[in-house]
């Protein structure tokens, strides 16, 4: 959210990472860790993201009585399953849409927390009815295009996702209207603060409550530093790869 784009962060903008013997960070930006969430703590950055996005929906519907009961998220990554967590400990219910089968880990996961799992490639998005948020995270720009229809009026489109360009095909001008007439918000977001790592903190605990177990689930594979390229080398059913030191 930096006006001037005159930002550095570890990782991501003129700062190396973590990964070194050593580093040194300012404590003002550091959040403590309890130790009962110890091991699973390294999910705290893509949770940070999806907190993000589902806090900055809720800031922005307080123009109005907003009463959300339904939800869709596009993707179910990391980030994409740790929203369907967030989302369900507010109470929504929740549909996760993706490509693996039914009766695949993410799809089991998303059942288990009292989620709907689709198959996209066995059910179209269009056919599963409106929503009064809807969290795109796939970056497939015209799986974002048709997500926009699929909001009821007053609903909001967070867009997750880092999207290719591509050429539009729909009706530009019926989205618009539909987006006007039906006071509709569609919005970005992209990375997160120390308040939603902080946040994160307490969503965990409560994730851990109502599903215990389910965030040590998320982790399909761990390995050593001088094994780091297997965490790179993904397979059909992981999820979460984590280095440990």
């Amino acid at each position: 959210m930096c006006l001037t784009g005159q930002y550095k962060e570890h990782g991501i903008k003129g700062l190396h990472g973590f990964c070194s013997e050593y580093s040194v960070s300012d404590i003002n930006f550091l959040v403590p860790v309890p130790a009962e969430l110890s091991d699973v703590a390294v999910l705290l950055e893509p949770t940070s993201v999806a907190g993000k996005g589902v806090f900055q929906s809720f800031k922005i519907q307080e123009r109005m009585i907003w009463k959300p009961q339904r939800a869709l998220v596009l993707g179910t990554g990391p980030v994409g399953l740790l929203t369907v967590l967030l989302l369900r400990i507010r109470g929504l219910d929740v549909t996760a849409v993706a490509t693996r089968p039914k009766d695949s880990l993410k799809a089991r996961i998303v059942e288990k927390i009292g989620g709907t799992y689709v198959n996209a490639n066995d059910q179209s998005i269009t056919s599963l009815g409106k929503f009064d948020l809807i969290l795109e995270e796939t970056g497939v720009a015209t799986l974002a295009a048709e997500a926009q229809g699929l909001l009821n009026n007053n609903g909001v489109l967070c867009l997750l996702g880092i999207y290719q360009p591509k050429l539009a095909t729909q009706d530009i001008g019926h989205s618009y209207d539909d987006i006007v007439l039906g006071n509709k918000i569609t919005f970005g977001s992209v990375n997160a603060n120390k308040r939603y790592f902080v946040s994160g903190i307490q969503d965990f605990k409560t994730i851990q409550q109502r599903f215990p177990g389910i965030l040590k689930s998320l982790f399909t594979k761990m390995v050593g530093p001088s094994d780091f390229s297997k965490a790179y080398s993904p397979t059909k059913d992981d999820i979460k790869s984590v280095i440990s030191f």
